[in-house]
């Protein structure tokens, strides 16, 4: 499990990332190389399209009534996210991260790209983040201690 000040790099890149991206996509800068961001924008829009994400969204509003911390938990347990960081470097599964929470901030509360980004570089957001990393971290060693 990282630590909590490079988890919080990785949202930050991953924040940054996302606002290059709303940039390339407004005709502001020039589209850097597909390569595996294209694979991790295909695997979500896939999902999308097959209404994959309609179980997660559900579990993750449902949780997310107790806490942050738990509606993150739910989401970072996922399948499909642990594919996508499995067969993808770190800065593209941080981009399929920005883009399955900006599609669920949409479905449950209808809220644009720009809010959703600021929820997510919200300090509130980042250590709920990583206090669900880390959660989930313990759920997993565990599972594989008595599992």
């Amino acid at each position: 499990m990282a630590s909590n000040t490079k988890q919080q790099k990785r949202a930050k890149r991953a924040a940054s990332k996302a606002k290059q991206n709303r940039m390339v996509r407004s005709g502001q800068a020039v589209k850097a190389s597909a390569g595996d961001s294209a694979s991790v924008e295909q695997i979500f829009n896939k999902a999308l399209e097959s209404d994959s994400y309609s179980e997660l969204f559900s579990k993750m509003k449902a949780a997310q009534e107790t806490g942050l911390v738990a509606m993150i938990a739910v989401f970072l347990v996922d399948p499909l996210l642990t594919l996508v960081l499995k067969g993808h470097k770190e800065e593209h599964a941080t981009d399929y991260i920005v883009l399955v929470f900006t599609a669920y901030r949409t479905w449950l509360d209808g809220a644009d790209e720009e809010t959703t980004m600021a929820w997510l570089e919200s300090d509130e957001f980042q250590e709920a983040y990583v206090a669900a990393s880390e959660v989930v971290a313990k759920q997993q060693l565990q599972q594989k201690q008595f599992g």
